[in-house]
């Protein structure tokens, strides 16, 4: 590349410098011949002019005796033309009728030749239809212009000699390759060192024996190479030791970096940065930031005061210990070790999915006892009643015995929603995927509660199109709407109306509207209906039975076929929940 970069650059040079003085000579040649062809045509005006004095044709008007002179001179591409100083031309030998030619004042040649000694210019003849060179001269009240047939020969004696560009031509091709020879004999040396170089900085392979010019700066070049290859040794050995450290500090999950002894950054991944910013009040900070934030006051006391004892340390014995932060609502745990030679490490490791998964299950399972609680007291308390009271007459014991049985039924149906709903969480473990008609699963759904729907005067306005599917898991989305109509039927009331519509949809979706025209539920309620054993009215909702758990299947049988789920209280009373289930894929009829 130096070598391609000295040679390009005295090219350029050379180049330009050529062009220069081909330009200035061309230019010098070109106004030569120019000045020698305006001689010339010189010549034959005033021939013409002193023609004209001579004989007084200016004053009698017989021009056309200018066609002896014409004859004379001899030359047959020669044109001459006499105008009047007002641009009405008097003679021309190439022209018979002059009627038929233009006022001549605008011609670019008299026009010069009016504020200059002379004018000249090239363009086609109006009156022929041929090119001509023009030259144009005023003598007195009388213009006087010659032409020449601007052909081959005139283009020819007007150019610069071919030789002089041929002479132009060798010696360029003779110095550039001069130029070539030069710059391969300096940049030879400075090309190997430069490839060396640039491989020893990328990290590739390189040939400690490769061979340099003998001269000065091939000398040089061999002893870098040398203290080179001493270098990569040395650094091989503690690449090989410090790979280890840096392969568990960025696959690390936690946050961790490692420090000097005076608390500067030695390694650091993105996390502990992250976790650092995220803790502090303070932003955009550096790791080395985290002994000024207030959150790690204690883990920095920890540190300072190992730091400070003049004690050895075994690595057997390296102090440590761990510290919980808290900020934000997110949960850490921050660990310190330090090491031997008195660097040391903090790792921040964010707890708070484990915090929030032990306080969810804890709340889950006090929900869960709580809502077993209630059927199962209520199973045994009849029960007891039926053992401790022998002689109960049949009607009563046929009573609490139809309670114990209802109470049982709720029992099973919480289990099997508990269970329903630790499958959708398991990634969906245990469920088959198939095509499912909707329009089949809401019929099969209205047709099972009818009895219900009937006692309590609910009507259904469906509006399915034959040819909605999906692609999912058939208990699942026969759940969504099986707990949708359930919920209208146990809290909405009596003289209500259901509709279901599948009122849009787009290229990988269907989506759907479910509303009824029931009491609603308070706003302050409305962001919460789908959590589980979530209830607005806990007397009156068990009282209408349920388990707590329809609309928690809902939302992750929703999620759990790709969809979203929403809801909203409707104008003029009721609810209207609006989700969106995946299509069924068009090359996939399964």
């Amino acid at each position: 590349m130096f070598q391609k970069k000295l040679f390009f650059y005295f090219f350029i040079v050379f180049a330009l410098f050529t062009v220069a003085v081909t330009w200035l000579q061309y230019n010098r040649e070109t106004e030569l011949k120019e000045e020698n062809l305006n001689n010339i045509l010189e010549n034959y005006s005033g021939v013409v002019y002193n023609f004209i004095r001579q004989h007084a044709l200016d004053e009698t008007g017989d021009l056309m005796l200018l066609d002896s002179l014409d004859r004379t001179i001899g030359r047959e591409e020669l044109r001459i033309t006499v105008i009047r100083r007002d641009g009405v031309v008097l003679y021309d030998n190439f022209v018979d009728d002059l009627a038929e030619m233009d006022n001549h004042l605008d011609r670019p040649e008299i026009q010069e030749a009016l504020y200059s000694e002379y004018g000249t210019h090239i363009r086609e003849s109006v009156s022929t239809g041929e090119p001509h060179y023009y030259y144009g001269k005023l003598y007195d009240e009388l213009f006087v212009r010659t032409a020449i047939d601007y052909d081959r020969d005139l283009r020819s004696f007007l150019q610069a000699g071919r030789m002089l560009f041929g002479i132009i031509l060798v010696l360029f091709v003779i110095m550039t390759m001069l130029l070539v020879y030069i710059a391969g004999r300096f940049g030879k040396t400075l090309a190997q060192l430069k490839d060396f170089a640039l491989k020893a900085g990328r990290g590739e392979s390189v040939d400690s024996g490769v061979s340099f010019p003998e001269n000065e700066l091939g000398v040089i070049s061999k002893q870098i190479v040398l203290i080179y290859d001493k270098l990569r040794k040395a650094k091989d050995a503690v690449s090989m030791e410090k790979e280890k450290i840096v392969r568990h500090l960025y696959i690390s999950r936690e946050g961790v970096a490692i420090f000097s002894s005076g608390k500067e950054t030695i390694l650091s991944n993105s996390l502990f940065i992250q976790n650092v910013n995220y803790i502090s009040e303070k932003p955009s900070l550096s790791p080395a930031q985290v002994f000024e934030v207030q959150e790690f006051r204690e883990a920095t006391e920890f540190i300072e005061d190992k730091l400070q004892a003049d004690v050895a340390l075994l690595q057997t014995e390296l102090p440590s210990r761990s510290f919980h932060v808290q900020k934000r609502g997110k949960h850490f745990s921050v660990h310190v070790i330090i090491f031997s030679d008195k660097t040391f490490e903090i790792s921040i490791n964010d707890i708070t999915a484990l915090e929030q998964e032990k306080r969810i299950k804890q709340q889950l399972t006090s929900n869960i006892a709580h809502e077993l609680r209630t059927p199962v007291s209520s199973i045994t308390a009849y029960l007891e009643t039926l053992i401790n009271n022998n002689g109960l007459e049949e009607e009563k014991r046929e009573h609490f015995i139809n309670k114990a049985y209802k109470q049982a039924v709720r029992l099973s149906e919480l289990i099997n929603d508990i269970s329903v709903l630790n499958k959708i969480e398991e990634s969906g473990v245990g469920y088959d995927n198939k095509r499912i008609e909707i329009k089949e699963v809401v019929a099969e759904i209205n047709e099972n509660l009818r009895p219900e729907l009937e006692r309590k005067k609910i009507s259904a306005n469906i509006r399915i199109s034959p040819g909605v599917s999906v692609r999912g898991n058939y208990s699942l989305v026969y759940s969504i709407f099986q707990n949708l109509f359930e919920n209208t039927v146990r809290h909405a009331g009596e003289n209500v109306s259901i509709h279901l519509n599948n009122y849009f949809e787009d290229r990988d979706y269907y989506y759907f509207s479910y509303a009824d025209t029931g009491a609603g539920v308070p706003e302050k309620h409305i962001g919460r209906i789908f959590e589980r054993f979530y209830r607005v009215d806990q007397g009156r909702s068990r009282k209408s039975g349920g388990t707590g758990l329809g609309l928690a299947i809902v939302k992750n049988a929703v999620i759990f076929h790709q969809g979203d789920i929403a809801v909203k209280n409707r104008e003029g009373g009721g609810l209207e929940f609006f989700f969106s289930l995946r299509k069924q894929p068009a090359n996939n009829n399964s």
